[in-house]
């Protein structure tokens, strides 16, 4: 006993002396984690001793030994670095400390790209942080300052990873976990690491880039300021390195600089010029990481260098920098994402020193990095989570669905059974369901009529088409009539020369005198009289095809406006060039009217706005649906091009589509203004149609014009027509991509860039494997051809594309959601006792209510309701009630069974007659289609036909009209050789004919009809003016004689005539006419005589003997009817 209080004393003298421990070591810690980001020898120094000291203190052991791995890793000893962390897992069960490894082991993960790992530890330490928060009252200060680091390094640790790995939005979220104004602003390391991070790029929002910049550079600034008043060089070079990347772009320099004077001029302490100031900023940078000794961050140093010296053109020191990054330490290449970073800048400076080998090769490395660094690999830890929980949880689930399915079925059938028990059955209510298929189909049908009038306004819109292709078609064959009128001149002409050299060779021929050379003159004179007429003809053959040049065709259809304004989107270089800012936005609108006229409109409207927007304004294109006054929207489009230019006068203002006015806008505005009063001619579904102006002096011009709203149903023979545009566009796009894959290999590498642009416009924005190819394709090319924006803009689009389409964005919440499995099991028993308890009594109510023969009977007609609503069509419907309506196997009364009756014979009732109706409209509908798309080829074969004789006509003008004046010449030249002549008129009779028999073989099969006189008296009409014009059918012909039954004698008085000459009116319909429109009609009555065999078929005029004119026509009488 005496030996108690000797021991009891030991006791508490070993007690205090733990307790003195306790504190030293925690003082050593926090003088160790005080020196993180000044002196890593100081860290680890107190961190030793610290351990030292703990003796069994465990959580101030673990806390050392997370001081160790932070130096390890500012080394690049990441294994000795993860050695310490397991350590700390072994070691105590403090989870503060455990929390610190659990982010320090994702910190490790990110720098290796180890991506799978990082959400192991991620969710460990989001877990551990949650239970710290629910227990933080109990804390003591040493513990609540180390939860304040663990909880803003988890948050910036967790940011930095995800904007790695191009994922912005979850980057941004998680600082935004972070309170600038809370823990943090006690520790002032990382305060500084949160304002990096946020200055550094990737997590501002703001929709001004140089307003994001601004706030970006005002946190880099601070960063810098704090560090060098608080001695953190780490932070120091960390903001100086980031501001240095800033300023890198020769575009944007100056105007970041001008945004951010105050701090450039504090940091820019050598007084360095601007395009040397983020050099400076990265050598000062580099040499504080150097004295630091952070590896990791002193290779970025050096590849920022490097950057700089790049873009300041200085590529052999840009080399040198690179190469310091990749060899000065070993270590860097455990850091895959900073090797893949220096190996594209390697690919670029190579590129720029036109050395493609050593490009290539960097190239090519960095996008292996792509590969290993991709963020698929983390499915590796979610599968072996799972593998745990999944088996059982399986089995759980499927009975729990199935039991939870069963229980629902039975509980629907149980209240509809009480429900019906308690109330009377109502044969109205029985009749509800044949109300509500009226209803439906009653829309239905309605929808089907707008789809018939859809079809028969395409066909109007196709007939348009057809009949303007047949006056076309029509002047084409009167053209081939007068060149084939030709043809007969040049055989005499023929004819004569040979005659005369007959005689030359004979000797034979003379007059009565005996003077052949005199016969000889004759006949060159009558030659020279015949190349007269030729020319003559061909004058009035080039006059009318001069004269028809410049008409206006319109092609018209439906189609979105969006696709118009894409083409636009894509020809925004002129306006960059100039300073201007081109928004085109988006729209969902589909207008009819013709597609390339209303892109020339668009066009030539913003090519004005440009010309009139100086350096730094914008042109904007939009479009929107027309209202009244009073608000109702109208079946018109309004498309809109607005500018902040210097705007119009009033004067200027009402003269804008006016070319003749002093001071107007050129062709351009006028052409588009001659477009809407061409569609307003064509038909009166654009009589609404209008363009104007809108302008204020000093703010801006507007432009706007409406066109008819238009409609895309999907018709089956629409819906095919648009599938087989996408995979046309699809193929396109393979084949584009395919091309710029070639040219690269072939060394043409701005056919890369072209075939690159076109891909992109074929090119479905899902189909990423395209993408992907010609993205990397166009980055190669811009690389060799050293079009650097071009290059990152396609690599960017390449690296982003590659990781959004390896990304399982859904995994954090996955494997949370797994993690929750063992709770789901438990609820998953607990339902399943519930569910047992259910299924015997609602069985049981199930059975009973099956017993009731009349209830049985109803719910036989509900099928039939059901039926009648489903998604079958009506034939099927009705076979399917007839197999349901006999009620003979029932029990029931005449009265009951008449009235089930009753309401079965109205429902076939309505499905048969809507049978009937629905196959009447279906044919009439697919007739409708047959003759539309009947119309549409006959347009297009005449629309072909026109365009080949075209170019024939163009041909046989531009290759032979000089012939006729050669001859002439050759005559009129004393001495000419005759075989010579013979020769030249010989050649050029042979060509005037191959050429007139190729016209010819165009020519389509004559169909004259009923509209062809209708147009004949439209063509007189016109060319009558607005004088007296009258038609009349006369018993008598020209002649006196009279008219045969099957022909028509008519006289058209022509008093807009009376003022032609004899010769003019007596010329009217020959090729000498006044008016070329006129031999059109010639053609149309020499037509129908040839198509019904009529014979004395004509037309001419005459002037009567007080001198009006009259226009006879005989024509067969079949037309008149």
């Amino acid at each position: 006993m005496r030996q108690l209080p000797i021991i009891v004393c030991v006791l508490l003298l070993l007690a205090g002396c733990m307790g003195n421990n306790t504190e030293a070591v925690d003082r050593l810690n926090e003088k160790a984690y005080a020196f993180h980001y000044r002196d890593l020898d100081s860290v680890r120094t107190y961190a030793n001793k610290a351990i030292q000291l703990a003796g069994s203190y465990t959580a101030g052991r673990a806390e050392a030994l997370n001081n160790l791995a932070f130096v390890e890793m500012a080394a690049m000893r990441y294994k000795q670095a993860q050695t310490y962390l397991d350590e700390i897992g072994q070691l105590t069960d403090n989870q503060i400390e455990l929390l610190i490894a659990n982010v320090q082991q994702m910190k490790l993960c990110q720098k290796q790209s180890h991506n799978k790992d990082f959400y192991v530890y991620s969710e460990l330490a989001k877990k551990r942080l949650t239970r710290i928060k629910d227990e933080e009252f109990v804390l003591n200060a040493h513990e609540q300052r180390r939860l304040a680091y663990a909880s803003s390094e988890y948050h910036i640790v967790a940011s930095a990873y995800y904007y790695y790995i191009g994922l912005e939005s979850p980057s941004a979220k998680q600082l935004k976990g972070i309170d600038p104004y809370g823990s943090i602003q006690r520790d002032t390391a990382q305060l500084l690491n949160y304002w990096y991070n946020i200055g550094a790029g990737g997590i501002l929002t703001d929709k001004d880039k140089r307003l994001r910049t601004k706030k970006e550079m005002q946190y880099l600034a601070a960063c810098y300021r704090y560090a060098i008043e608080y001695d953190y060089p780490y932070w120091e070079a960390q903001a100086l390195q980031s501001i240095s990347e800033h300023l890198q772009d020769s575009s944007s320099r100056r105007e970041i600089i001008n945004d951010n004077f105050p701090i450039i001029v504090t940091v820019n302490t050598d007084m360095m010029p601007d395009s040397l100031i983020a050099g400076n900023l990265a050598q000062r940078a580099l040499n504080i990481f150097k004295r630091y000794g952070d590896v990791y961050q002193t290779a970025g140093a050096w590849r920022t260098l490097g950057e700089c010296y790049w873009h300041i053109d200085d590529n052999n020191s840009a080399l040198i920098c690179l190469e310091h990054s990749l060899k000065d330490s070993k270590k860097v290449e455990m850091a895959p994402d900073l090797i893949a970073s220096i190996r594209e800048d390697l690919c670029l400076v190579y590129s720029a020193i036109n050395d493609k080998r050593n490009s290539d090769i960097n190239r090519n490395i960095y996008l292996d990095l792509q590969e290993q660094t991709r963020q698929d690999r983390q499915l590796e830890a979610r599968a072996s989570q799972l593998d745990d929980a999944v088996q059982g949880l399986n089995i759980l689930i499927v009975i729990v669905m199935l039991m939870i399915l069963m229980v629902v079925v039975l509980l629907v059938i149980f209240t509809r059974m009480r429900r019906r028990s308690d109330e009377a059955f109502s044969i109205s209510k029985l009749l509800k369901p044949l109300s509500k298929w009226k209803s439906n189909n009653e829309h239905e049908i309605e929808i089907r009529h707008e789809q018939f009038d859809e079809i028969k306004e395409a066909t109007d819109v196709a007939y348009l088409h057809l009949t303007q292709n047949r006056k076309r078609n029509l002047e084409q064959r009167a053209k081939v009539q007068l060149v084939c009128s030709i043809l007969p001149l040049i055989d005499r002409m023929v004819n004569e020369i040979n005659r005369i050299r007959q005689s030359q060779s004979n000797h034979v021929y003379c007059d009565a005198d005996g003077n052949a050379e005199e016969n000889h003159a004759k006949r060159l004179r009558y030659v020279e009289e015949i190349t007269d007429s030729i020319t003559e003809y061909n004058s009035i053959l080039t006059k009318w095809i001069q004269m028809r040049q410049g008409e206006l065709s319109l092609r018209i259809e439906n189609f979105r406006l969006q696709q118009v304004f894409d083409m636009v989107s894509h020809s925004s270089m002129g306006f960059t060039l100039g300073g201007i800012r081109l928004i085109v936005k988006p729209t969902d609108k589909v207008i009819k009217a013709d597609p390339t006229l209303t892109l020339f409109m668009v066009n030539t409207i913003a090519d004005n706005a440009r010309k009139f927007t100086p350096k730094g304004g914008s042109v904007t294109i939009e479009a929107k649906t027309t209202a009244d006054r009073q608000g109702n929207n109208l079946p018109y489009i309004e498309i809109s091009v607005s500018d902040t230019g210097k705007g119009m006068t009033e004067e200027v203002l009402s003269h804008v589509f006016d070319r003749t006015y002093t001071g107007g806008h050129g062709f351009g505005l006028k052409n588009c203004k001659g477009i809407i009063e061409k569609y307003k001619k064509t038909s009166s579904i654009f009589k609404d149609c209008m363009i104007a102006a809108e302008s204020t002096v000093g703010k801006g011009s507007r432009i706007f014009f409406w066109l008819p709203s238009g409609k895309i149903r999907t018709i089956l023979f629409l819906a095919m027509l648009s599938i087989s545009n996408l995979i046309h566009a699809g193929n396109k796009a393979s084949e584009f991509a395919d091309s710029a894959y070639l040219s690269n290999i072939m060394g043409k590498y701005e056919e890369t860039l072209r075939f690159a642009d076109s891909c992109h416009k074929y090119i479905d924005p899902k189909d990423t494997v395209v993408l992907l190819d010609v993205s990397n394709e166009a980055a190669v090319a811009a690389l060799a051809l050293h079009r650097w924006d071009v290059y990152k803009k396609n690599n960017n689009v390449y690296t982003r594309l590659f990781r959004l389409a390896s990304a399982d964005s859904s995994l954090p919440s996955y494997i949370s959601y797994m993690q929750r499995s063992k709770t789901n099991k438990m609820v998953s028993v607990v339902l399943l006792i519930i569910l047992l308890l259910v299924i015997f009594p609602s069985w049981y109510f199930l059975y009973y209510r099956h017993k009731l023969n009349y209830k049985f009977c109803v719910e036989r007609i509900n099928h039939m309701n059901d039926i009648l609503l489903s998604d079958m069509t009506d034939k099927e419907k009705h076979d399917g009630i007839v197999k349901l309506a006999n009620f003979d196997n029932f029990n029931l009364k005449d009265e009951q069974k008449a009235k089930l009756q009753n309401v079965v014979e109205r429902i076939l009732s309505a499905l048969k007659t809507n049978i009937e109706h629905s196959e009447e409209m279906d044919s009439q509908a697919e007739l409708a289609i047959d003759e539309c798309h009947r119309i549409e080829m006959e347009a297009g074969h005449l629309h072909i036909s026109n365009s080949v004789l075209d170019n024939c006509l163009s041909t046989l003008k531009h290759e032979t009209m000089y012939y006729p004046s050669r001859i002439k010449q050759m005559i009129s030249n004393k001495g000419f050789n005759i075989d010579e002549l013979s020769e030249v008129v010989t050649y050029y009779h042979d060509l005037y004919a191959i050429l007139a028999e190729q016209a010819l073989r165009q020519v389509p099969q004559q169909r004259a009809n009923k509209d062809t006189y209708s147009y004949m008296l439209s063509i007189l009409k016109k060319s009558n003016g607005n004088h007296l014009f009258s038609v009349e059918e006369s018993g008598k012909d020209m002649l006196g004689r009279p008219v045969n039954i099957k022909n028509a004698y008519i006289i058209v008085r022509m008093a807009g005539l009376d003022t032609l000459t004899d010769s003019q009116v007596a010329n009217l319909f020959t090729p000498y006419t006044v008016d070329l429109n006129m031999l059109l009609c010639r053609q149309i009555v020499r037509e129908m005589g040839e198509v019904t065999n009529l014979r004395a078929c004509g037309i001419q005029a005459d002037k009567d003997s007080q001198g009006h004119v009259f226009v006879k026509i005989l024509i067969p009488k079949i037309y008149l009817r």
